[in-house]
């Protein structure tokens, strides 16, 4: 009875709608984790201001350091802070990068699910009235067209890196996750390197200054 070929409609729905809510549920799994983003970048933000903070105080007094911690240590503890404050700005970058991903996705979901209702009801009444003509009319949403509508407006470079990604992940339902996701593993790592190069610094400092 499985193999009665009028099952066959039955058995491709079940795939289908088996094959949607796993990915749905990926999605609403990236979409868990994107969150994550927001407390990072909270914690890259207060140690980029305070690490800017400890770079004014020492720049500043550096008369009164170089006696302690002698000009090695200086240049060291100065390193480890410029290091430190370009990984957080490139922490902020990353972050920015998966917010801005975040909600253009977003945006774009509830418009385009919107529109693909509307279309589905309106697609249905003009299949019923080519069944009733005896005719045959090719429907569904031609996304070629609309890429080339939306990157219509936008430079040739942001055109080929589309097309380009488009192309690598074709056929995975969760293209639109995967650059967000990049982004918020290098946020991640940006932050991380942050947080241990200000150590670093002051590991350099309490060294140099125990040596004098």
């Amino acid at each position: 009875m499985t193999d009665d070929p009028r099952t066959q409609p039955l058995r491709e729905w079940n795939r289908l709608a088996r094959e949607n809510t796993e990915n749905a549920i990926v999605s609403s799994m990236f979409e868990g984790v994107l969150e994550a983003s927001e407390p990072i970048e909270s914690f890259a933000t207060w140690l980029l201001a305070g690490t800017a903070a400890v770079a004014s105080f020492f720049i500043s007094n550096a008369d009164k350091l170089l006696p302690v911690i002698t000009k090695a240590g200086f240049i060291t503890c100065g390193i480890f802070l410029c290091l430190s404050c370009i990984f957080g700005l490139l922490s902020k970058v990353f972050a920015l990068r998966c917010h801005v991903g975040s909600r253009t996705s977003a945006a774009v979901k509830k418009t385009f699910l919107d529109h693909l209702a509307k279309y589905k009801e309106e697609e249905t009444e003009i299949q019923r009235g080519a069944e009733f003509w005896g005719i045959s009319l090719q429907s569904g949403i031609g996304m070629e067209r609309v890429l080339q509508e939306f990157l219509a407006p936008f430079p040739s470079w942001v055109k080929w890196l589309t097309m380009r990604n488009l192309k690598k992940n074709a056929g995975n339902p969760q293209i639109a996750y995967l650059s967000q996701v990049k982004s918020f593993h290098a946020q991640g790592v940006s932050a991380f390197l942050q947080a241990l190069c200000f150590i670093g610094f002051l590991g350099s400092g309490f060294v140099f200054a125990a040596v004098i």
